[in-house]
């Protein structure tokens, strides 16, 4: 029903209370359906049928759109990058912290970086 620019501009859809919603990023894409909702109604019930079993849950009373402003992500952005750092320090340092948890805790990477740096040499 719309051409491929406004095609584009479509995030994503869903139904919530037999209501369904088309989500646009771009204004344009919303405006462009409003000027069509009507025929995009009148599409859809000539073609939803009424007595499916399977179809009964999407069913829906009414279509609206709107914009959201959430930039979309691509999957670019999700690239991990592995920084690995060699460890500097040796392990040799004074732990004087009188709180149990913590001085157990920085003994415990103390011990971590020992281990480390005597199977690197």
């Amino acid at each position: 029903m719309f051409t491929a620019p406004v095609q584009k501009m479509i995030n994503f859809a869903y139904i919530k209370n037999r209501t369904l919603f088309f989500v646009f990023n771009h204004p344009v894409g919303k405006q462009e359906f409003d000027n069509n909702i009507q025929s995009i109604k009148s599409a859809l019930k000539f073609y939803m049928p009424e007595e499916c079993k399977e179809c009964k849950e999407s069913i829906f009373d009414d279509i609206k759109a709107f914009v959201t402003h959430t930039p979309k992500k691509s999957q670019e952005n999700f690239k991990e990058v592995k920084q690995i750092y060699k460890e500097r320090s040796t392990g040799n340092f004074e732990v004087n912290i009188e709180d149990e948890k913590l001085n157990s805790l920085v003994r415990s990477i103390q011990k971590i970086i020992k281990e480390t740096n005597n199977h690197e040499s």
